[in-house]
């Protein structure tokens, strides 16, 4: 990339004394956007309009329009409030909050009702939205009952070895496994409760009393 000095107003680009003159400028590397009538150099925006252009891997020129700058816009705001949102709901800084395709999904479903057998946003039970969360956001295909993926998994036996997206999963009648989760961090987990699906807490007293234990897709194992 041409080198080209900056340390003048934007009014006085014609004039870039001691580098590549403003005409070779203009032809080699500038781009014009007609409705801003704001010219581009390499890496540089002259203030005018949002409209940027950059030098890709092979030399050639992206331009990020101003519709492209509205939708990263967007989608940042977006991003801070689920950091936000998310991080008071589990008493942690936003920082943590870093895998939004998951809390993405998360934000997308969270309240949809329950449904013993559902499986959409009309009503959904807990197995069948760990499904869908490990198939939309792990691209994983699960088994469909809660028992059932507590057979597939391989264990983890202590609570303070739980990782993001591990399953916990809880006896709320008698002694077989009929709830289940996904973890989150800081003993948070997201599940479709009797209440819709929601984030709670394996120190509640409820969830803490029936945790039956928790585990981690094995791909290989499973694939076995």
């Amino acid at each position: 990339m041409k080198t080209v000095c900056l340390g003048i107003s934007i009014a006085a680009l014609g004039s870039l004394g001691g580098c590549t003159s403003s005409e070779e400028l203009m032809q080699a590397t500038s781009r014009k956007n007609t409705k801003c009538k704001t010219e581009f150099l390499d890496d540089v925006t002259i203030k005018g309009c949002s409209t940027n252009v950059h030098t890709n891997i092979s030399g050639g020129k992206v331009v990020l329009t101003e519709d492209t700058h509205r939708r990263n816009k967007k989608a940042s705001i977006l991003n801070s409030y689920i950091q936000q949102k998310y991080s008071e709901m589990m008493n942690v800084a936003p920082d943590y909050i870093r895998s939004l395709k998951l809390y993405s999904f998360i934000d997308d479903w969270y309240g949809v009702r329950y449904r013993l057998g559902g499986n959409d946003k009309s009503g959904i039970d807990c197995s069948a939205f760990v499904q869908q969360l490990y198939g939309n956001v792990f691209n994983i295909e699960l088994v469909r009952t809660s028992f059932d993926q507590y057979n597939s998994v391989t264990y983890v036996w202590h609570k303070t070895e739980l990782h993001e997206g591990d399953l916990v999963f809880f006896r709320t009648r008698g002694k077989h496994i009929t709830h289940v989760g996904v973890y989150l961090m800081n003993s948070y987990f997201v599940h479709a409760s009797t209440s819709g699906v929601m984030i709670s807490s394996l120190k509640e007293g409820y969830w803490s009393q029936r945790f039956a234990g928790a585990g981690y897709v094995d791909l290989n194992k499973n694939k076995g």
